[in-house]
Order: C-alpha cells, then sequence, then structure tokens
C-alpha cells in the first residue's frame, strides 16, 4: 500500500468508522461487556494496526489480549488504576508515598489555577485519559489563557467512550480533574520513561522512552537488562546507554505495583539516583501501536495467563 492510500485510509477510518465504533458502544454496550458485534466492528481497526484478523475470544497473543481485556473485561479496578489522581493512593499504599511526584494542585476548574503561587516549573495534566499534559519548564513563557481553553476542552471529553474507538472501558467512570505535579529532573526534557510490561506480577520486558514530546525513541531490555527485541513501531534509540543504578530497584517496585493484575504496565523515572512513579496502564498502545515483531507479540501472549475464553 502506497503512502497516500494508506493516509486516505486513515482519515477513513477516523471520520467515518471511528465515530460509528464509538455510538454503537455508548448507546448499546455502556457498561456491559462487548456483544459479538461491537467486537466484529472493531476488528477492522485491528487488522488495519496489525495485519491480522484477531480471535477476541480465545486471544492466544498479546495484542489480541489486550483487545479482549478492552472489550470485556469490567474490572471496577480498572477504572482506579487509571484515574491519575486517585492511583496514587494505591502506589502509596502499595510501595510508599516516598515514589510519588509532588501533587502542587488539583481541582475542577481551570480558572482557579493559582499560577502565580505555582514554582517556575511543573507540569499540568489531567486524570482522564492518556495524552491529556503541559510540560511547564518556565511559567514565564506559557500563555495562560490557551491553557485554560485546552483543559476546558479536555475536561469536557469522556476518554472511554468520546476517542478512538469507545472500548476503552477503564476510563468511562473517572471524574475528570486538573492535577500540577513538580517538574521532576534538571532539563526541559522529561527524563527517561521506564516502561514495564509485568505479566503476574513479573518484569518480563522494560522499554525505555527517551524525549518522548520531541524526537521519541525507544529501546527494550528484558528484566536483567539485557537488550530486547520488542519494540513500538517507533524509531529506535541508537545511542549507548549504562544500566541505570536504579534499575534493581524499579523491577521490584514495578513488580509490586501489578502484583494484583495478571497483566499491567508499570511506568516509572529515574532521576538523580530517585525512583517516581508515572503512572499504571492497562492498555498500552492503544488500538493503533503495533509490537513488534509478531514472535514478540506470541511470546507476550504467552506470559499472559489464560483467563480469556469469552462465550
Amino acid at each position: 500500500m502506497n503512502a497516500a492510500l494508506a493516509s486516505l485510509l486513515s482519515l477513513a477510518l477516523r471520520l467515518l468508522y471511528w465515530p460509528v465504533c464509538r455510538a454503537y458502544s455508548k448507546t448499546f454496550v455502556r457498561d456491559k461487556p462487548a456483544d459479538s458485534f461491537l467486537s466484529t466492528l472493531c476488528c477492522l481497526q485491528f487488522v488495519v494496526t496489525y495485519k491480522y484478523w484477531p480471535n477476541f475470544r480465545t486471544p492466544r497473543r498479546f495484542s489480541e489480549k489486550l483487545w479482549a481485556r478492552m472489550l470485556y473485561d469490567r474490572q471496577t479496578r480498572l477504572t482506579l488504576i487509571s484515574d491519575k489522581l486517585r492511583v496514587r493512593d494505591y502506589v502509596a499504599g502499595k510501595v510508599g508515598k516516598e515514589y510519588l511526584i509532588p501533587l502542587l494542585w488539583e481541582g475542577d476548574s481551570p480558572e482557579n489555577i493559582p499560577f502565580d503561587e505555582l514554582p517556575d516549573r511543573f507540569v499540568i495534566k489531567t486524570n482522564h485519559g492518556s495524552g491529556y499534559i503541559i510540560l511547564v519548564p518556565d511559567k514565564k513563557r506559557i500563555d495562560r489563557r490557551q491553557v485554560r481553553n485546552l483543559l476546558g476542552k479536555w475536561l469536557k471529553v469522556n476518554f472511554g467512550r468520546d476517542t478512538y474507538l469507545g472500548i476503552a472501558w477503564g476510563y468511562n467512570h473517572i471524574r475528570p480533574t486538573i492535577m500540577i505535579e513538580s517538574f521532576v529532573g534538571g532539563t526541559d526534557i522529561p527524563p527517561i520513561d521506564y516502561k514495564f510490561y509485568c505479566f503476574g506480577g513479573h518484569v518480563e520486558v522494560a522499554t525505555l522512552h527517551f524525549d518522548r514530546f520531541g524526537v521519541h525513541r525507544t529501546r527494550s531490555y528484558d528484566r536483567n537488562f539485557l537488550p530486547h527485541e520488542f519494540k513500538y513501531c517507533f524509531d529506535q534509540w541508537a545511542g549507548e546507554f549504562l544500566r541505570p543504578p536504579t534499575y534493581d530497584a524499579m523491577v521490584k517496585i514495578a513488580e509490586a505495583l501489578s502484583s494484583e493484575f495478571d497483566f499491567m504496565r508499570v511506568d516509572l523515572y529515574s532521576v538523580d539516583h530517585s525512583i517516581y512513579f508515572s503512572e499504571l496502564t492497562p492498555y498500552p498502545g492503544g488500538i493503533n501501536t503495533p509490537f513488534l515483531p509478531a514472535s514478540q507479540d506470541r511470546m507476550l501472549g504467552e506470559k499472559w495467563p489464560d483467563k480469556w475464553s469469552i462465550k
């Protein structure tokens, strides 16, 4: 498929197909596990992303099991850990509050943000979705009105129901809230993001994300920090990178935070020998980020306990 045709197909999916999926899910499925029609409808996007027809009823690959979780798993704790504000209590109870990035302010109105009382550097985010984040390395350079307008738009969105295919159920019942956290790290670029793929409370793969909001690169390692072939569709980091002194401690924290789940991705930062919690991610990759190569998709699927058998 040439680039122009692929671009046209992508646009058609976003403008026509995605809204149909969202409308059906919101109107007919709601909080129930997906019915056969929605499951079949979602197969089209899966084929576009992964290039094969999935089996969501008896999934085997990692990608299939992630989608089965989105379509069928309705555990209320998925809402708890998807809420970036409420999950802080979960983390504090599991590993200690010292791993939390300091929370400077929280509220539900952009107009109430106390910009003048905040430090020079901070991060603004909302708790109810993915990608709702504003990095503020220097508050003198931000347009406060623009920030408030953007936050106002984000707060009106139900990320689970109103974005993509409308199947990221864990986000459906989160009360949207603005969070302002300290900006960790000594530069304007966010620190390296360590994303630990944990199965039954055991780290199998760690994917490191470099300059996630700039020239985004990734590289993957196994639990012993040896190079691993698992990767996303992003460009790979080509520079030298040494095992951080906090790596073993991060593995232990990731395993503690994921111990109650058959699968969970645990995202952490390591800054100046300190470890900070980022988020727990039940649906990594969403609906349009393939995991490569296919052999690793199958291998990680084998690590995920086979609880899925939907009738």
